[in-house]
């Protein structure tokens, strides 16, 4: 997407989780909440790192089912323009959250 000069930039809304956007009937389909996340943000695990300062190496291990920082989830819900307890809605269960 490219600016011009002078015109102003659309503003980023947050994302509301309910049982009928698509990540949920991603994940209702058998995907995993990371997983769907990435699909439906098309975000490469490259410029998520970039984005969240998370090492690449990390995101194959929540994908795998591990569990995820606080800190982790604010970053993510951050570039995934969510709030983090909808972040959190979105996940099997909140006891993957650690503080």
């Amino acid at each position: 997407m490219s600016y011009r000069k002078g015109f102003p930039r659309i503003p980023i809304t947050l994302d509301t989780w309910s049982e009928r956007h698509p990540v949920a009937k991603s994940i209702a389909s058998g995907s995993y909440w990371f997983d769907a996340w990435v699909s439906q943000r098309t975000t490469y695990y490259s410029r998520l790192s970039h984005l969240t300062g998370i090492p690449a190496n990390r995101f194959i291990a929540i994908s795998q089912g591990d569990r995820v920082s606080r800190a982790e989830v604010d970053a993510l819900a951050r570039a995934w323009s969510i709030s983090a307890n909808d972040l959190i809605a979105s996940m099997p269960s909140p006891d993957l959250v650690v503080d």
